[in-house]
């Protein structure tokens, strides 16, 4: 197996396991938030700063990857940019930032769910 290949694979693998990641966090989201008062999460969240911040440069850096990528497959019409962009593997790059972002974005809403469910529930959940 050569190196292009590699690449490859490792991109393909990557790209089922973050989207995995993205399915079931978003799920585990969505599950817990039904059971919350969305006043007070709204409240906890407008204090908590961190959290907003956190979630705009995740999915900042997620928006620009995709723009990116579209970028470069618009650019990859043309044969001479899409040898230069084949051989180094920009496309695949773009894609594992984006999907690395936005795996972290949906983590971290996830884990400010499940604190603020926590606080009001009294009760400690071990889902991860």
């Amino acid at each position: 197996m050569d190196a292009n290949q590699f690449i490859e694979v490792f991109t393909e693998i990557f790209k089922v396991i973050a989207s995995v990641a993205i399915i079931f966090f978003c799920g585990l989201v969505l599950l817990l938030t039904r059971k919350l008062d969305r006043d007070l999460l709204r409240a906890r969240l407008f204090l908590k700063d961190n959290m907003m911040r956190q979630t705009w440069i995740y999915i900042s850096i997620a928006g620009a990857s995709f723009s990116f990528n579209v970028m470069i497959g618009f650019a990859g019409f043309f044969n001479a940019i899409n040898d230069i962009l084949t051989g180094y593997h920009i496309v695949e790059l773009n894609q594992i930032i984006f999907l690395t972002a936005f795996v972290f974005a949906v983590h971290s809403w996830y884990l400010f769910i499940s604190m603020h469910n926590q606080l009001n529930t009294g009760i400690k959940t071990n889902i991860l």
